[in-house]
């Protein structure tokens, strides 16, 4: 079962988003197996995505945020953003999922 802080969950709900709801946990068991990474309890102050503290298979802490869907270009921003950022000044990405996130948004691994 997936926790999610009732400011994110009343946010999908009130932007559409009851489908992201409904399939974020088979997404994130998703990308735990896929990654190779153990999502663990999410950040309660998140308020317009899932964020969670995850452990990456060498046992690097690292933070999966998976954006409510709300137009492509915002998670593909965000994502270019951290990308050229590179870990200078914010968080480091490792690993995006630009397939989904037509879908699922920004299936990013940062730490």
């Amino acid at each position: 079962m997936v926790g999610v802080p009732a400011v994110v969950r009343n946010r999908a709900l009130a932007t559409g988003a009851k489908r992201w709801l409904d399939d974020l946990p088979e997404l994130v068991g998703n990308l735990e197996r896929e990654w190779s990474i153990a999502v663990g309890r999410p950040y309660d102050d998140s308020t317009e995505a899932f964020v969670a503290e995850a452990t990456l298979d060498d046992g690097t802490p690292a933070v999966l945020k998976l954006l409510i869907r709300r137009g492509e270009q915002v998670a593909r921003n965000e994502i270019t953003a951290l990308r050229l950022a590179n870990g200078e000044g914010c968080v480091r990405l490792l690993r995006e999922d630009a397939e989904r996130a037509h879908y699922f948004w920004n299936g990013s691994v940062v730490r």
